[in-house]
Parts: C-alpha cells; structure tokens; sequence
C-alpha cells in the first residue's frame, strides 16, 4: 500500500525517514531559507517525496572499449561542474549522480525513485526506476539520461525525481544489508557474482 503525503511527513517528523542533515536550505519557492526538515517536509506531495541532485556526477570510462560486459570492473570518472556551478549533460550521454536527500527506510518500508514527467518531458530520465529495499539507508545512486536534442544545464539542488513509499504486509525479518548500505554519493556497480545477488 503506498503512504499518503501526511504519513511521510509523520515519518520524516518521527521515524527519520530522511536525515536531518542540519543548517538551512533556500527555497526557491518562498525566496527564504527553511531549516533543512521543513525544507524537506514542503518536497512532499500528495503520495510522493520530491528529491534533489547533488554535487557530484560520474561516467564510464569506455576509451578504447569495444564493449562492456555485465560483471566485469571498469573504470569511473568524476565529472565537473562548470565555473558557473552547472552540470551539462550532452545529448544522448549517460551519467551517475545521487541524491542530496539521504533516506532511512525502516523494516516495514520499501520505495522506488521515478523521474518526475515535468523533467521528463525536457528530455532528462531517470534511467531506471530504482527498487529501495526496506532497511535500506543512504543516499540514492541515480542513473541519467539525455534524451533531448541539445546539452542539459543540471544545477545541484534541483529536483529531480520522486520517491513513491510503500507498506510491507509486515515487518520484514531480513531487512537490506547489502553493499549498498549507507552508500553517501555516487556509488559504481558492484560487479562480482557474489554482489549481483545482495
């Protein structure tokens, strides 16, 4: 059963469903600055938590690759921002970013993050909609896609996606533990055998 924006701001409130990184974030909407929670909290829509890209991007190193395989390790590098703080995400290029908002999901809690179709329809997707297993704690790798015409300015702090929460029927007795846990930016796939199975 996906939760209502009222219970996420309840869980944000008690549980830490998010973590309250501190400080104060300017809201473009209301031209202040809101304590980080009540920043957050105001994200929350009718069933859903909007998310924001954070600072750092990565991609493939495919430099003399004739093709890449499912298991074998490969290289990543950092992208930059540009001197004026944006990212540009050219025309059918593909990267990794994460999310500023670091979740907390508890045992009885999975989610999903979606592209918002506002985003969408300028031609940048979230590459896939990435299952969040209860238990989970971390920041959200994401995985972009241009699919418009022309380049992509990305400024950190803009959102993004979405995050849908979900009940389980019941606490699970085997939350997520696996080699994702407490990932805190943009996390590579973890490519032996052992790990495709966490």
């Amino acid at each position: 059963m996906a939760l209502c924006g009222d219970t996420i701001k309840e869980l944000i409130r008690t549980r830490g469903l998010v973590r309250d990184e501190g400080g104060a974030v300017f809201d473009l909407k209301t031209s202040r600055e809101m304590p980080y929670l009540d920043y957050v909290i105001s994200n929350v829509g009718a069933d859903n938590l909007d998310v924001r890209i954070g600072y750092e991007f990565k991609r493939l190193k495919t430099s003399g690759l004739s093709y890449i395989d499912l298991v074998s390790e490969y290289e990543y590098e950092k992208l930059p921002l540009s001197e004026d703080g944006f990212f540009y995400l050219q025309s059918g290029e593909f990267c990794l970013a994460t999310t500023m908002e670091y979740i907390r999901l508890p045992s009885m809690i999975k989610a999903q993050i979606d592209s918002r179709s506002s985003i969408g329809r300028r031609g940048l997707v979230i590459q896939n909609a990435t299952h969040i297993h209860a238990g989970f704690e971390g920041r959200i790798t994401l995985e972009l896609k241009n699919e418009a015409a022309a380049a992509i300015r990305i400024k950190p702090g803009d959102i993004v996606g979405q995050i849908i929460f979900d009940y389980l029927d019941k606490e699970t007795s085997n939350p997520y533990d696996g080699v994702f846990q407490g990932q805190d930016g943009v996390t590579e796939p973890r490519s032996s055998l052992a790990d495709l199975f966490k």
